[in-house]
């Protein structure tokens, strides 16, 4: 029996021109061999999209199915490698299913060491269970 999967919801702010950082940041994980296939693009709650159709839109964020055997520390330390590699401040919210969430405002983020422990902190934040 496969483990159970969550869906972490990533917003990434500012996201212009056009979502060039949400593209960056999904890219990034892609490129993950342990996040590849759980990572998708859908739009935003709120946005006007239709039903169905995934637009281009800065409104859309990125979905990430994680499971147990350590995907979400994958996850936190793909978006610490992303972080500290951007030229511009940006600031990443995760959010759970059950509505829980955390900001990470970083600007122009160096130390990935730092970058990992303030991830790690917001996932225990949303995702007690996955420590």
């Amino acid at each position: 029996m496969p483990a159970p999967q969550e869906t972490i919801t990533l917003s990434v702010y500012p996201d212009l021109p056009a979502g060039d950082a949400r593209r960056s940041l999904g890219s990034w994980l892609r490129a993950e061999d342990r996040l590849r296939a759980g990572v998708t693009t859908a739009p935003a709650a709120g946005s006007a999209v239709p039903p169905g159709e995934v637009s281009a839109a800065a409104a859309d964020v990125l979905l990430v199915a994680v499971g147990s055997g350590g995907a979400v520390m994958v996850l936190v330390q793909a978006i610490a490698g992303w972080l500290t590699h951007r030229r511009e401040n940006v600031t990443v919210r995760l959010t759970l299913p059950s509505g829980s969430s955390a900001e990470l405002d970083v600007h122009r983020a160096r130390d990935m060491d730092q970058v990992t422990a303030l991830i790690e902190t917001a996932v225990r934040a949303v995702a007690p269970d996955n420590r």
